[in-house]
């Protein structure tokens, strides 16, 4: 059963957002509305035919209202995904996304590293949100030890790495039982010395790691009468981290074990995570700061760019519309209020809200754990007051 030291309070500072490879697919466009985003998880062997079909059946009966130019490109690009399929079969990829637009001279096939939501959608913009709000792998530097020996591991995205062969201390036989005290202190003093230095030389080859891509957070895995001694020896870049502990010795200690641990450990982190972002939201907002809850009040504000950090509840979503020539984001059809344009209609408009903070320099978040949140949707942080 593994801990988070209750004295550490998890860190506000989001970490979870994805890092999407660039801005290619998010910078695509089509100015007839024709952009096909197709997202699909992995089914069962042999299920990849059914499942393209089914989720492009109803882009074809929507292009019907469409001209007819778009009607072409759509029956293009669906034949087009449907052929996938035994490509897809072959692969190994937990999901994919699809981005095509035939009039557009489009088509982008991406393996994702996770499952996403079997979904489609067409419309003058790529549909992101299922990459969005994917959390990022949480990195992890691990200390499996006991006095005689520790071993070093560094965790990220269900991967267990060993950075080091075993470090080992000669330490001697602790239960020597000499008659002379002073002998016994000698040795015992000794082996205390080389325990401390076995742990200080796993410490700082954790250190090195966490200099070069940091850590989200430290585990050690001991037995807990150890732990707080080890943690003693940590190096203060490491010992500033949050910390969990869990049961564990390095000799017996297996891969598959230390996965468990760590696939507990990163729930438990990102769960405090989500906890504490939407906590500092709504207190924030309650206590008349930069904070705002609702859909109407954060789409205003990613209107005038304010936003710093958007928090989704689960998957909260409502239809809406999107300018594609100036991006105002509405909730209500027609011409766009700003620069007279016709407005594309968005089944998902926290999705287009989600894109407009990211083109805004903010960061996204859809988190799935219970809050204050849940009632209204969405909430914000913002970079300035804004009215609502």
């Amino acid at each position: 059963m593994c801990r988070f030291g209750a004295r550490d309070t998890p860190p506000f500072e989001p970490t979870w957002e994805v890092d999407l490879q660039g801005d290619r697919i998010a910078d695509l466009r089509s100015t007839s509305g024709s952009l096909i985003s197709v997202y699909a998880s992995r089914p069962s062997p042999g299920g990849f035919g059914a499942l393209l079909s089914d989720l492009v059946k109803p882009i074809r009966e929507k292009s019907v209202a469409l001209d007819r130019r778009v009607q072409k490109s759509v029956r293009a690009d669906t034949d087009r995904i449907h052929e996938l399929a035994s490509d897809l079969e072959m692969d190994s990829a937990p999901g994919y996304a699809i981005f095509a637009s035939d009039i557009d001279g489009t088509f982008v096939l991406e393996a994702l590293g996770h499952p996403a939501p079997n979904l489609s959608t067409i419309g003058p913009r790529p549909y992101m949100r299922p990459l969005r709000a994917s959390p990022r792998p949480i990195r992890s530097g691990i200390i499996v030890a006991d006095r005689a020996s520790a071993r070093t591991f560094v965790a990220m995205g269900g991967i267990v790495d060993e950075v080091y062969a075993e470090f080992d201390a000669d330490i001697g036989k602790r239960d020597w039982g000499g008659f002379s005290g002073y002998e016994e202190h000698t040795v015992r003093s000794r082996a205390d010395e080389m325990t401390s230095k076995l742990w200080r030389e796993a410490g700082e080859t954790l250190s090195t790691r966490h200099g070069l891509k940091p850590f989200d957070y430290l585990a050690i895995g001991s037995q807990e009468e150890t732990v707080e001694e080890i943690a003693r020896t940590l190096h203060p870049y490491l010992a500033r981290l949050q910390r969990a502990t869990f049961t564990a010795s390095p000799s017996s200690i297996g891969l598959p074990a230390l996965r468990a641990e760590v696939e507990e450990m990163d729930a438990i982190m990102r769960r405090n995570r989500q906890e504490a972002l939407a906590g500092r939201v709504c207190d924030t907002a309650w206590g008349g700061g930069n904070g705002i809850i609702g859909l109407a009040a954060v789409i205003d504000a990613a209107n005038v760019q304010a936003v710093e950090a958007l928090v989704v509840a689960g998957d909260f979503t409502r239809p809406g519309a999107i300018c594609d020539s100036c991006g105002h984001l509405t909730r209500m059809a027609g011409r766009c209020p700003v620069c007279s344009e016709q407005l594309f209609g968005v089944d998902d408009i926290v999705g287009a809200l989600m894109d407009a903070v990211v083109a805004t320099g903010g960061r996204v978040h859809q988190i799935d754990v219970a809050s204050p949140l849940d009632r209204e949707g969405v909430g914000a942080l913002t970079r300035f007051p804004v009215p609502v």
